[in-house]
């Protein structure tokens, strides 16, 4: 009888287990890789003799999930996770990626010239430019079409929660300031130095950091032009900054020589802005 009461307890016991194991089961959430797409979009102006980003050919996602570094600080760090790179038809890219559901994600998108090594993105959450440093004692000699290829534009997305397949639409921005510096007279050749300029740009806060000196030599002058307080100026130089979004300002130097003669002209306080166009003209290249 205590053999057959012990074999009951015993049978009880394991469908009581089972029926645990059962319930614990349902309880785990349906998990699963789903599409999401994202149609990328750049905004751009045709008023400007430069700026119309068309040397981007390249858009690259990263995709990250967050976490606090300490919970009594508002300190968050981004892991990324995964990265995939899209192309640009005209300005706009379809980006494509399988993600796993119910899960929270966030997101950089930065398009640009994969064909110019101007930035450094190993980090997408602090892009560095590259372009414009001393190499060796040497700065970069380019002309002033090329330098359009510094132009990049960006985006952010945080704590994106993947629930299906559906597709979105993201707006990218440029973290960049455009520097013209013009003549009302002939173009010469000239080089251009931004003194201690931001050299890198953090997308998840929209703000830059770093001092570097940055410097071109323009090894050929250009018949483009632009406008600035209803005049019309020859290009003499042009570059791309990281800015803030509110504007600051910063120091250059012109450098001219037309074979002959040369000259320095400084300029101690330039405003840059985040999408900003700042314009230095003047009568430059008339030498004493």
């Amino acid at each position: 009888m205590k053999n057959l009461l012990y074999n009951i307890l015993i049978l009880v016991s394991l469908a009581l287990m089972v029926v645990g194991i059962q319930s614990c089961s349902d309880e785990l959430p349906d998990v699963g890789d789903v599409e999401v797409s994202f149609s990328a979009t750049i905004p751009v102006s045709t008023m400007r003799s430069f700026g119309t980003a068309e040397k981007i050919n390249t858009l690259v996602v990263g995709v990250f999930r967050k976490s606090v570094s300490d919970e009594h600080t508002d300190n968050v760090n981004y892991n990324e996770i995964y990265r995939k790179s899209f192309p640009i038809d005209g300005c706009s890219a379809d980006v494509q990626l399988t993600l796993p559901q119910n899960q929270t994600y966030s997101f950089v998108f930065w398009a640009y010239d994969c064909n110019l090594n101007v930035y450094n993105i190993d980090d997408m959450t602090a892009i560095k430019m590259e372009f414009g440093k001393e190499v060796n004692g040497i700065y970069p000699s380019v002309s002033i079409q090329q330098m359009e290829s510094m132009d990049a534009f960006y985006a952010t997305i945080e704590d994106f929660a993947i629930a299906g397949n559906r597709n979105y639409s993201v707006e990218l921005v440029r973290p960049l300031a455009q520097v013209n510096v013009g003549t009302a007279g002939t173009p010469m050749r000239a080089s251009f130095t931004a003194k201690l300029a931001p050299n890198t740009f953090h997308p998840f806060t929209n703000t830059v950091s770093g001092s570097t000196n940055l410097n071109w030599t323009f090894s050929e002058t250009t018949a483009e032009t632009f406008w600035a307080d209803n005049k019309q100026y020859n290009y003499l130089a042009m570059c791309y900054l990281f800015a803030p979004v509110t504007s600051t300002t910063i120091a250059t130097e012109l450098s001219l020589t037309n074979g002959v003669n040369s000259k320095t002209v400084e300029f101690p306080q330039v405003e840059i802005g985040a999408n900003q166009r700042s314009n230095i003209a003047g009568s430059f290249t008339e030498m004493e």
